[in-house]
């Protein structure tokens, strides 16, 4: 490889990782900003909808709800407006306590006396004092602030333990609403139901806790997880710097199994008359249950990422679901997800900036694309929360980045190496000069080639018997029909030389099958000569003839001439022996001439027959040279049965043979050179050579 081939390289490598490190650049300042924030949690959203899994909710939680249809039954058929007096909650408590359930936690405000009187509230407390399971809510709010403080010793005993809690700053609650002091008292405990949503209006995070008058209230989940719990210690809960921990949804609304609340008061109606319950109590033993509605009069129905309309008390069923079995989901450390994000954007910007063709760059920007979606599905399988918008970005930045960069630097030499070089280099070889312009400096590297050698025969004749544009118009013609033949076979077009065309293989692309490559070339040329013929005799009146030779060996490539106007080419013996090897086929009357080098290379392939040993001018040591005659796949039978005619005249005619060996060649009809070889003999013959005959023939002009 040329000396300094890997600057560009280098270069674009370079390029691509200040591109890379420009991206992360960017990218970390949208994620701690939050500029992208409303975008990621869309994308949580959909990834919550696409990877929940319903079957993992806990089958210990069940929800009661107040929906429509118990709002319509009790009023039509018991004349019970909404709110209902407090004994229909007292026969929900009774119906559970007989049940065996767990803990009962009812998510409605009570925090005015019934309508029905205090008796009414009074039922209600015996039935929770009785059950000793109950929980009540506490509506601590952010943003109305108490016009009367509330007795501290109110909320002492519903308060949590600050190590019971993961350290952090909890959110601050400027007031506090409780239920009706008879049934504060007799409830098993209670905990807070307020908390805000996203910036979006969407609940993914819960606070576990709440700051008041000094004290850590905490959240209903938390209360009743603590409780059913057996006093659960969350200081390892993952929670943000305000307390927040995210809500692992594992289905939409109904997800937890469902009972409408007329149901089970018609059950304990019916138990209390003797007769058999719509649902059995002792369906609810060991179970927690939470009561709560979702019919459009009691408004809270809350969004959540699963559903446009959740009953808040299934998202409390939810966060209790979580720290119940420790079902969290994590935020990756800072440092993995900055590690994370250098990946995806220094992998794009460095791959867009070194990689060349379009569909490279089509899949690396794809893969790359993919890299966040994967890393994101992943990730939420173990139970984190990795960014996605932000890496996603990042790849398209780098990519759009770094192809930019590109075109801005390099679109413009690509362009005009395309536009000087693409009449005489092969579509490979533009490539390779594009990918490394080093190669366009001065100087050059010894190669093995094959070099290419044609000539039209009897110029000189058609030049004189064509005006200038005809002949201008008919080289213009067989040189573009022989270039095309030789670029799409690989080969590079060295230069013309008036009506000769110079060319060789192997340089500056590798091609171990260079000699079979020029060959074959060689070849399709003559046929292709061959099928134009009668449309040269039409247009012009002449007939077009080419003789080529071939030669392989070391040879000087590259760049040559002055630092203001140099050529791509090919320097050395093996170069001159191939024009010497063409202007032999003359002599010889064959089409092609190929050196002994190259027909070892391509012995295997290529159906030739030696044709002479010859000392060429300028050169001491004799070769041997050969016509090659076609594909020996494609070699017909009687074409074969000529060469090996040929071979037996040949060696005859080596073994001083003279009479025989042109009575074999006579027999050889229509071949220039059997006729040649068989005038040779008759002549060997009547003067034969001396005793030091080494049968090598001298060729006395170029």
């Amino acid at each position: 490889m040329p000396k300094g081939s890997e600057s560009p390289r280098r270069k674009r490598l370079v390029r691509g990782f200040w591109v890379g490190f420009s991206t992360l650049v960017i990218a970390l300042l949208l994620h701690l900003l939050g500029i992208v924030q409303p975008l990621e949690w869309k994308s949580w959203d959909a990834r919550l909808r696409l990877l929940a899994r319903p079957e993992r909710a806990g089958r210990d939680i069940v929800i009661f709800l107040i929906d429509q249809y118990s709002l319509d039954y009790f009023e039509k058929q018991m004349g019970l407006p909404w709110p209902w007096p407090r004994q229909v909650y007292s026969a929900v408590i009774d119906y559970l306590r007989t049940g065996g359930a767990k803990a009962v936690f009812f998510d409605l405000i009570f925090s005015e006396s019934s309508r029905a009187g205090v008796e009414d509230d009074q039922d209600m407390a015996r039935a929770m004092k009785e059950a000793g399971n109950v929980f009540l809510t506490l509506s601590l709010s952010q943003k109305e602030k108490s016009e009367e403080a509330m007795p501290a010793s109110t909320l002492d005993r519903f308060a949590v333990a600050a190590e019971k809690l993961p350290p952090c700053s909890y959110p601050l609650a400027l007031s506090a609403g409780l239920p009706v002091d008879v049934l504060i008292r007799a409830a098993r405990g209670a905990g807070n139901v307020l908390f805000l949503p996203d910036k979006d209006g969407i609940f993914r995070r819960l606070p576990l806790a709440g700051s008041y008058v000094g004290r850590l209230i905490p959240s209903i989940s938390v209360a009743l997880a603590d409780f059913t719990g057996g006093g659960k210690n969350f200081s390892s809960v993952p929670v943000d710097s305000s307390g927040r921990m995210i809500i692992r949804y594992h289905g939409p609304a109904e997800t937890y199994k469902r009972y409408s609340i007329a149901s089970i008061i018609n059950s304990w109606a019916l138990i209390e008359e003797g007769k058999e319950p719509q649902v059995a109590p002792s369906e609810f033993a060991g179970k927690i249950v939470l009561i709560g509605g979702n019919a459009p009069g009691i408004l809270d129905n809350r969004p959540t990422p699963l559903s446009g309309a959740c009953p808040g008390v299934e998202i409390h069923a939810t966060v209790l679901d979580n720290l119940l079995r420790k079902d969290f989901i994590r935020i990756p450390p800072l440092a993995v997800f900055i590690a994370f994000l250098a990946f995806v954007s220094f992998l794009t910007a460095v791959g867009a900036s070194v990689l060349r063709k379009i569909r490279q760059l089509v899949a690396l920007f794809i893969f790359c694309l993919a890299i966040p979606g994967a890393a994101a599905w992943l990730a939420f399988r173990s139970g984190f929360w990795l960014d996605f918008v932000v890496p996603e970005l990042s790849v398209v930045v780098g990519f759009l980045g770094a192809s930019l960069l590109n075109y801005s630097v390099e679109g413009k030499q690509r362009r005009f190496i395309k536009s000087v070089f693409q009449h005489y280099l092969s579509p490979d070889v533009i490539e390779r000069v594009i990918e490394n312009p080093a190669l366009l400096r001065l100087g050059g590297e010894k190669r093995e080639i094959t070099s290419f050698f044609s000539d039209v025969a009897g110029f000189t004749s058609i030049s004189e018997a064509l005006s200038p544009e005809e002949l201008v118009n008919l080289l213009n013609e067989y040189l573009s029909e022989m270039t095309d033949i030789i670029l799409s076979s690989g080969g590079t077009l060295d230069k013309y030389e008036g009506d000769a065309i110079v060319a060789f293989w192997n340089a500056p692309l590798d091609q171990p099958d260079h000699a079979l490559r020029a060959c074959r070339a060689a070849l399709v040329c003559q046929k292709r000569l061959a099928a134009l013929q009668p449309h040269f005799l039409e247009k012009y009146g002449k007939a077009v003839g080419a003789r080529i030779g071939l030669n392989s060996g070391a040879a000087v490539v590259g760049n040559m001439g002055s630092t203001r106007r140099f050529d791509y080419t090919a320097m050395g013996d093996t170069i001159n022996l191939a024009a010497r090897l063409e202007g032999a086929c003359k002599q010889y009357k064959v089409p092609v001439l190929i050196g002994e080098t190259t027909f070892g290379l391509i012995r295997d392939g290529i159906a030739a027959r030696e044709v002479d040993v010859i000392r060429v001018v300028g050169k001491a040591k004799p070769v041997a040279v050969y016509e090659i005659i076609g594909e020996k796949s494609g070699l017909a039978p009687e074409e074969t049965e000529r060469l090996k005619l040929y071979e037996e005249a040949r060696e005859a005619y080596k073994r001083r043979e003279w009479q025989r060996a042109a009575g074999l060649f006579e027999k050889i009809e229509g071949d220039a050179l059997a006729a040649l070889y068989r005038e040779r003999c008759d002549n060997l013959s009547t003067s034969p050579p001396a005793a030091d005959w080494d049968g090598v023939f001298h060729l006395k002009s170029k």
